[in-house]
């Protein structure tokens, strides 16, 4: 426990060093630190500049070489995909630089995801460009869209409203689709399977194929699982059919048309020792909570060249989700399951108009549109119906000039109007400079927003119609080190401050409502290092460092028969974001087909905050709050494949080989004991492929 504790005190220590201090506004001197390095930079030599290729399309809206961004970027290859996870998206993410997973089941629940400490409804979730978080909650479910049929995940972590809009204050998560222009030629076929812990199985299969400009990719997934616990099991289907035709070279369009199904069990935290659920058992607070969800997209795209230099693309998608939620009152010895129908319909389209210049320079225009309309009803209160819709409107320019042969310059500018709230503008500057061909500085600032979710605004009968945009400013100064193709390391240095939070709080009559009262402040350090150590054998590492703070209005005293409320504002570490976080990761080849992987991951404390409430004084009621700590864990896992021929390939995946039990998330109460992740586990899998 010594060792340990040491351990753990250190990365804290080291989390301090390398953190600021950020006050609740935005301090722009950061920002000039960083244009005095990068122009101080930029009278050093500097040479042709090494070209890594990698495209990278999230960040800007043209096509860039991922070296080449003002901003801190991560691109997860489908080889990485594979290898990560055979079940979710949240898996696949888990561990990356800068990014923080909650999982609150085994596969395809509900999950929460942080960029540079950000909240999950800070960060938007793109499918294939296009906007896919909820409108009524403010965040995506990741479970109803599939891994297997993803070629490429990218992710910005840093502010991007000046791009996307509403939800990008922390950044963007793009899931990229297998491309029907990208099939060779002849048939093309892809079968997995798999089948382990938790008699966890998976099927998927994939058919794509090429005939002179048409092309196209069938594909369907089967996902079945008991989960660790009582009523944790889940069950995914779905069957997707993309299709394209190609006019010319340049000149496409495409269809996508993807039908998912999930049902999963809801079984809340692992109660206390000392709790006896009236609907739950020993493992689980509820044994009946269900949830059913049906999704429907059919996406329309097409990308037309006029000039050489000059392109257009329109990108459109409808989505309708069906959620159905069957639950029981714990505190209730009513009997009665409750039956809530949610149904969320959203139309977006885009267009682009892509103009470059010469010189590794262009031009950006584009205009988004969305409509979302969200039904629901709720058996409790008793037959309560609500309709909210609203429509969305964003026009935005980017530039991207090369200044010079080593310096370029990249500006962003949006503004948006939404029915709810009314309009914003998100502005955006990144700089970029080669010292030597191998040595980058890069710089960027940025102001984005989180709307506000339909939830917040209308909920019956405690939504608040009036609640503003959550404003956020951020910053980073970044390094990148690249002198080969052996040896990488990049570090990035982070600071954002956001004000206007939207948190739900007991307002003076006691009734829990959505407000514009909170503030957050983070800074810290991210760096990410890659070696090749000989042929065959590489290492990669990661880690980042971070000091989150949020300052939120607490109630501490209540007198029911007076009606006067106080509440204080308090200053506490950030609810639920690490200061530390590490992965790293040791990869194997050999020339018989034999690839290993050995991943380790390591998370720092997650503090988070309950009330309590002293009935001593009744009915003067003092409240104060009580603090809950996650304890740092460490994960190790191993991944081993085998090609046994051309088109057939073993796999074997032991997560958690310590068998380290831990907790991502949080449950609801003090006492209880959150929501447990999964201990040693093994799945076996066959990849046949041509």
């Amino acid at each position: 426990m010594k060792n340990k504790y040491s351990f753990n005190h250190k990365l804290h220590r080291f989390s301090q060093i390398f953190s600021f201090n950020l006050s609740n506004s935005f301090n722009p001197w950061f920002y000039y630190l960083g244009l005095i390095i990068i122009f101080s930079a930029h009278f050093l030599k500097a040479q042709d500049i090494t070209q890594i290729d990698t495209v990278f399309i999230t960040a800007t809206r043209f096509e860039s070489n991922i070296y080449l961004l003002p901003v801190s970027s991560i691109l997860i290859t489908k080889s990485d995909i594979s290898k990560k996870s055979i079940s979710d998206v949240p898996s696949v993410l888990s561990g990356e630089a800068g990014i923080d997973v909650r999982n609150y089941s085994l596969i395809n629940g509900a999950s929460a995801i942080s960029l540079f400490g950000s909240t999950s409804q800070q960060v938007l979730v793109l499918l294939d460009g296009l906007p896919i978080n909820s409108p009524s909650i403010g965040i995506p479910d990741l479970g109803l869209f599939p891994v297997h049929n993803l070629s490429r995940i990218e992710i910005v972590k840093g502010p991007t409203s000046s791009l996307y809009g509403a939800n990008a204050l922390g950044g963007v998560i793009n899931l990229i689709t297998q491309n029907p222009f990208d099939i060779a030629r002849q048939p093309e076929y892809d079968v997995g399977i798999n089948y382990g812990a938790y008699q966890t199985s998976q099927f998927n299969l994939s058919l794509k194929n090429r005939m002179r400009n048409f092309g196209s990719v069938l594909d369907v997934h089967h996902i079945k699982t008991n989960g660790l616990r009582t009523n944790d099991d889940a069950l995914t289907q779905g069957i997707g059919l993309v299709s394209g035709y190609s006019l010319s070279q340049f000149n496409h369009i495409r269809l996508d048309l993807r039908y998912e199904t999930k049902e999963i069990g809801a079984p809340g935290p692992k109660p206390a020792l000392s709790q006896k659920p009236l609907y739950g058992d020993s493992t689980v607070t509820s044994r009946y909570d269900r949830q059913w969800d049906t999704l429907y997209l059919i996406k329309a795209s097409g990308n037309w060249q006029i000039k050489p230099n000059w392109d257009i693309n329109l990108n459109s998608h409808y989505t309708n989700n069906n959620t159905n939620y069957l639950w029981v009152d714990a505190w209730s010895v009513d009997t009665s399951i409750y039956h809530d129908q949610y149904n969320t319909k959203t139309i977006i389209g885009n267009l682009t108009s892509r103009y470059s210049l010469e010189k590794e320079s262009g031009v950006v225009l584009g205009i988004d549109y969305e409509h979302n309309n969200f039904s629901a009803y709720t058996s409790y209160p008793p037959d309560t119906f609500w309709n909210p819709y609203n429509n969305k409107i964003g026009i935005y320019s980017e530039l991207i000039k090369k200044l010079t042969k080593s310096l370029s310059l990249t500006t962003n500018l949006r503004f948006d109007w939404n029915s709810d709230f009314g309009t914003f503008i998100s502005p955006s500057i990144g700089i970029t400079e080669f010292i030597t061909p191998s040595i980058k500085i890069r710089t960027h600032i940025g102001r984005a927003f989180r709307a506000p979710t339909l939830n917040d605004l209308y909920w019956p009968p405690y939504g608040n119609p009036d609640i503003k945009p959550e404003i956020g400013n951020a910053f980073q100064l970044g390094f990148d080190f690249v002198p080969n193709s052996i040896l990488s390391f990049s570090s990035t240095i982070f600071a954002r401050s956001t004000k206007n939070l939207i948190a739900w709080s007991p307002d003076s009559a006691g009734f829990w409502r959505p407000s514009n009262v909170d503030s957050a402040s983070i800074s810290g350090i991210e760096m990410i290092g890659k070696i090749k150590i000989i042929d065959g054998i590489s290492f990669q590492c990661s880690g980042t460092a971070q000091n989150p703070y949020q300052i939120r209005k607490e109630k501490i005293y209540d007198d029911w028969i007076s009606g006067i409320t106080e509440f204080n504002y308090r200053k506490r570490k950030q609810a639920n974001i690490p200061s530390i976080t590490f992965s790293s990761s040791l990869n194997i080849e050999n020339d018989l087909g034999t690839k290993i992987n050995i991943y380790g991951r390591y998370s720092g404390i997650r503090y988070n905050y309950y009330p309590s409430y002293n009935y001593d004084s009744f009915p003067k009621v003092i409240v104060t709050m009580q603090t809950k700590k996650l304890p740092a864990y460490f994960i190790l896992s191993l991944h081993i494949s085998q090609k046994l021929s051309n088109i057939i390939n073993l796999k074997l995946n032991i997560e958690n080989l310590y068998d380290t039990q831990y907790s991502e998330q949080f449950g609801n109460t003090i006492i209880d004991r959150d929501y447990l992740r999964p201990g040693r586990n093994l799945f076996i899998g066959i990849d046949i492929k041509n």
